[in-house]
């Protein structure tokens, strides 16, 4: 099913622009050049249609060595999405917290929708439908969130996402908690690892890799170990501040992880691949005070595209798990 074939009226398509991104707030960003919402709109019953634009000279989104554009861009237009839709249409305060406990995509039609003409930045709708909402005292609670990603008039990906919300002083009580669980007095001085050379993940820019070299097998099943590399002055990956590793980040890991995995594995040949499947959940935040560690286990996928379970560990608990799929470029 294309947007086109829904029951969205088509005024509502004709009316959505891409002349300028909505408010950087209700997109969670700092800077208007990490903004890829353009406009949104009500399309029905819980359901909304937005108009997204990925910059073609982002030094993260542009930095690749493909002739086609990165589909984990509209993953990140999506999830931002998903922020405009929470505090433009369902009126939920900007200072509320809320968290996507799991988020997931699949790109549905190959690589084509994704080549890039050298013209034209990457654009597209993105149609989404809430669902399983659940309150507490009156308030919005949770939510699920599905939805479809068009480009030039065909689905190129689905996503989907679980939404929880809390009260500012709930989050605060549990942030407590959890920090008072870890040993972070006990952490030694430690600097981040070197990254691995940018090339090994795909990329040209050194400042966007984030994974080190492995290091020696541990956990589980000896696994090799990936250590975090971290640039808290990144302009895309830390766009403004958080008190914990942010998922993007996180989930990029994953696939840096998976290419130094895959290509390692003799799966891929070479680490020019995009990222068309993800399912991430995350259990627990991760903490700035200590490092972290990926792990990666690589099987066959089909059609030549490799499969990886990924995890990302502190304290020696795996507190952010996933799976990918990873495509060779044409």
């Amino acid at each position: 099913m294309t947007i086109n074939d829904t029951m969205e009226p088509e005024r509502v398509r004709e009316r959505l622009t891409f002349d300028q991104t909505v408010p950087r707030a209700i997109a969670h960003r700092r800077a208007v050049g990490e903004v890829f919402i353009t406009d949104s709109s009500p399309a029905g019953p819980d359901t909304f249609l937005l108009a997204w634009q990925i910059p073609r000279a982002h030094a993260l989104w542009g930095d690749r060595l493909t002739a086609h554009h990165d589909p984990f861009a509209t993953a990140e237009a999506a999830r931002q999405g998903c922020f405009v839709i929470v505090h433009r249409h369902l009126g939920i305060a900007l200072d509320l917290p809320f968290s996507l406990q799991r988020f997931e995509f699949r790109v549905t039609a190959g690589l084509e929708p994704y080549r890039d003409d050298r013209r034209w930045p990457l654009q597209g709708l993105l149609r989404y439908r809430i669902g399983h909402k659940e309150f507490r005292g009156g308030d919005l609670g949770s939510m699920r969130i599905d939805g479809e990603v068009e480009i030039d008039g065909t689905t190129a990906m689905t996503v989907s996402g679980d939404v929880v919300f809390l009260s500012r002083g709930d989050y605060e009580a549990l942030r407590a908690f959890q920090r008072s669980r870890k040993p972070l007095a006990d952490v030694p001085s430690w600097r981040s690892a070197d990254p691995v050379a940018a090339a090994r993940v795909g990329r040209r820019d050194q400042r966007n890799v984030v994974v080190g070299a492995p290091g020696a097998t541990s956990f589980p099943a000896g696994l090799l170990r990936y250590p975090m590399v971290m640039d808290r002055g990144h302009p895309s990956y830390f766009d403004h501040d958080y008190d914990h590793v942010p998922g993007p980040f996180i989930v990029e890991g994953f696939r840096q992880a998976g290419l130094l995995a895959a290509c390692g594995a003799g799966l891929l040949p070479s680490p020019v691949a995009a990222l068309t499947g993800l399912r991430a959940t995350f259990a627990d935040f991760g903490e700035f005070e200590a490092p972290l560690e990926y792990v990666a286990e690589a099987t066959p996928g089909a059609g030549g595209r490799a499969d990886v379970r990924v995890g990302l560990h502190q304290f020696g608990t795996e507190i952010a798990e996933g799976r990918i799929e990873l495509t060779p470029c044409p």
